[in-house]
């Protein structure tokens, strides 16, 4: 769950060859968010690499799209943006921003154990706190608990993780962007986008991908996550 925002679950399944990948991905949640999307959401990505193709499917309207792999071009807009006046600009540059302080992390086993979708797994729990501050130096806690399940990583998984790994290589050629190091712990992507809008309007572009970033490798969780429940607090004064 996320402070102020209803809980929901998230499931994906990803199937990888060497040049070709299938994601799909369900959304379900009870309450406000269940009423929100009228049921379970659920989708499907389809990437060619050999075509350098892209489709995305929709499983509740039956429709689909087809894209160049580096995204579908955005659609014009039907007027274009009205300018703002110097009084916006100056107020939107005077607006309170948040700056990112110390950070800590803790990582500890529970030593509880139980079988998840046909993996063992283990527990750990997962604690992250960052402070911010904004322009008049009031503090803001940031904090992220984790009940995490991982399994260990067998000779099997070590292959499909490596084909994996050569896939978004050679997928990130093809965009000439560089891949990301390997990291075992990375957020759900529903949550990270979910605390980047939260954040968006008092923390900058790069201080919210430092952020993000902060918890995408975390050296005392061993085996490969099989589970994830997370749950973000933002609390303090600062920008109130």
């Amino acid at each position: 769950g996320i402070k102020d925002f209803p809980a929901f679950e998230s499931t994906t399944r990803t199937y990888t060859r060497a040049n070709m990948q299938r994601s799909e991905s369900t959304v379900t949640g009870v309450g406000t968010f269940a009423r929100f999307l009228g049921g379970a959401s659920a989708d499907a990505r389809i990437e060619r690499l050999d075509r350098k193709l892209l489709w995305t499917l929709d499983a509740k309207t039956k429709r689909f799209s087809e894209c160049p792999l580096k995204g579908c071009p955005a659609p014009l807009p039907r007027k274009l943006p009205e300018k703002k006046s110097a009084e916006e600009d100056k107020a939107r540059d005077a607006q309170c921003r948040l700056t990112i302080g110390n950070t800590t992390f803790s990582v500890e086993p529970t030593g509880q154990k139980r079988s998840i979708n046909g993996f063992d797994t283990e527990q750990y729990d997962v604690k992250w706190l960052v402070t911010f501050r904004d322009n008049a130096s009031r503090k803001s806690i940031s904090a992220i608990s984790m009940d995490l399940w991982t399994t260990p990583i067998t000779p099997a998984m070590k292959d499909a993780m490596a084909l994996e790994k050569s896939y978004a290589r050679a997928h990130d050629k093809i965009l000439g962007v560089a891949t990301e190091p390997d990291g075992l712990v990375v957020l759900p992507p529903e949550v990270g986008r979910m605390i980047s809008g939260h954040l968006s309007a008092n923390v900058s572009p790069s201080e919210r991908a430092v952020f993000l970033a902060g918890v995408k490798k975390l050296d005392k969780v061993k085996g490969r996550p099989i589970l994830m429940n997370v749950t973000w607090r933002f609390t303090g004064e600062a920008c109130s």
